[in-house]
């Protein structure tokens, strides 16, 4: 028994435990120290375990008369005592068979889970009752919503009670817990201040999760209206705004090569997709205030301003910051802000924000209506924009003068914004457009991608999207929900 290999029956009987024990004392000792051996009885050994499974509690082992007529027979050398081969090979395909269903069964198994859709179309994977599904679902609500309004008022109308909202995703949102609502508030807040790319990631996550059909059911608000300068003369400017309506609309577009509906499209969330770096303007501590004028390039009779607010100071504008806009009645008839649709604050940020985090940016446009097309010429202050940053920050003040550039004298930030802007207008079919077409657009984010620096790749990532989607418009331009 010095010599033996692998193939040597008598390891098979070792494994099965036929061997007397003289015998497997020795084939033990050969065993541990040839490799060969060990890896052929372990082969044996699991074989053998497939063969007691697929049997289930029949007996297979052998009563002591039969093991002593084999050894008998394995000793004898007539070639009559010989058993033949065939009865062993039928043997084996029982086991065989059963193994292979069940593997069979198994592949089918897992086939079928692997069918069960999962994931883009879903909210979350957990119970609608249990604290982690109402903390998912509280997440990807306030993720996709704008800012619940504050106490100040904005031209237009009057302030909302603060801490309600108006909109949702769907009306699911009553079903979460006020507490747990609350608590992923305060932990996407501190995100947004905290990292405010990573939060950035959150949404665009999150717009990927509702079901389009949900996204469609949203409520609409309506534009901010036209606003008199003698009733209103001052504004409060807002300092943040959301992100998540880009990431929607993208999805529908790039996904479903088809227009967002109508109550997914924030324009103010559209302009700021992107970050304006201005080299000018006014400084406060590191807290940059630029304002840029000039004529509406689809209607040569109005203005657009530009206000873009950059912090650079190591520190979050505290949401208490009050941003004005003082509008002077004898030059300019009427103004609007353009987006934060339905939004009556000068606070929107997501859902969460309360500030605008360091080395952030918010461009605000708005609409103008000049009281007179001769004054535009005149050397005269139209607005001016203010930054009250506190005690002991202090007050920046940007006079706004006449005259307006012209449209090709415009920099890159207010073409991009007002690019991105009018095709919000035209996917919500603003009643405040005008004239304003898709054809519109698609000139206007050409000027603007032709003007950026091929290193700002988000900005023309931003402006090529808006020319991907013209054809769009082509194949069914009233084919927007509500």
């Amino acid at each position: 028994m010095k010599h033996i290999d692998s193939e040597d029956p008598r390891l098979t009987a070792y494994a099965l435990g036929e061997l007397p024990e003289h015998e497997a004392a020795v084939l033990r000792s050969l065993v541990e120290d040839d490799p060969a051996l060990r890896s052929a009885l372990a082969e044996t050994n699991a074989l053998a375990g497939l063969i007691r499974s697929g049997f289930g509690e029949e007996s297979l082992e052998l009563g002591e008369d039969r093991r002593e007529a084999i050894r008998r027979a394995g000793r004898s050398p007539r070639p009559e005592n010989l058993v033949s081969m065939q009865t062993r090979r039928r043997d084996w395909i029982r086991p065989a068979a059963v193994a292979a269903v069940a593997a069979g069964l198994v592949a089918c198994v897992l086939w079928v889970l692997q069918q069960i859709p999962v994931g883009e179309n879903q909210v979350a994977d957990l119970p609608e009752g249990s604290e982690s599904g109402h903390r998912e679902k509280a997440r990807v609500q306030i993720l996709l919503r704008s800012a619940p309004p504050s106490a100040r008022p904005m031209a237009g109308g009057a302030a909302s009670v603060p801490g309600t909202s108006r909109e949702g995703v769907n009306e699911g949102a009553s079903e979460v817990p006020s507490e747990i609502a609350e608590k992923e508030r305060l932990v996407l807040q501190k995100l947004w201040r905290e990292n405010p790319e990573a939060f950035i990631a959150e949404v665009r996550k999150a717009a990927r999760k509702p079901d389009l059909a949900d996204l469609g059911s949203m409520d609409f608000l309506q534009d901010n209206p036209f606003v008199s300068a003698d009733e209103e003369p001052r504004a409060v400017v807002p300092i943040v705004s959301g992100r998540a309506s880009y990431h929607l609309v993208e999805r529908f577009i790039r996904s479903e090569n088809t227009l967002p509906p109508r109550s997914s499209v924030r324009a103010e969330e559209l302009i700021n997709h992107v970050s304006y770096v201005e080299e000018g303007g006014a400084d406060l501590g590191g807290i940059k205030l630029s304002v840029e004028i000039a004529v509406c390039p689809w209607d040569s009779k109005m203005l657009l301003m530009g206000v873009l607010l950059r912090n650079e100071s190591g520190k979050v504008i505290s949401g208490d910051t009050v941003l004005q806009l003082e509008v002077e009645p004898d030059l300019v008839r009427s103004y609007r802000l353009i987006g934060y649709a339905g939004r009556r604050s000068g606070e929107d940020a997501g859902g969460v924000s309360e500030g605008l985090p360091p080395g952030r940016s918010n461009y605000v446009l708005y609409h103008l209506r000049p009281s007179a097309p001769e004054k535009l010429d005149a050397q005269q202050v139209v607005a001016r924009v203010s930054l009250d940053a506190g005690a002991q920050d202090g007050e920046l003040v940007v006079p706004v003068t006449n005259p307006p550039r012209s449209w090709s004298m415009a920099s890159n930030n207010l073409r991009t914004a007002v690019a991105l802007s009018a095709w919000g207008m035209v996917l919500r079919q603003s009643p405040f457009g005008g004239p304003l077409t898709h054809l519109h657009v698609g000139e206007l984010a050409r000027g603007a991608l032709d003007t950026t620096d091929s290193s700002d790749l988000k900005r023309r990532e931003a402006l090529q999207l808006v020319l991907d989607a013209l054809p769009l418009f082509e194949v069914d331009p009233d084919g927007q929900g509500n």
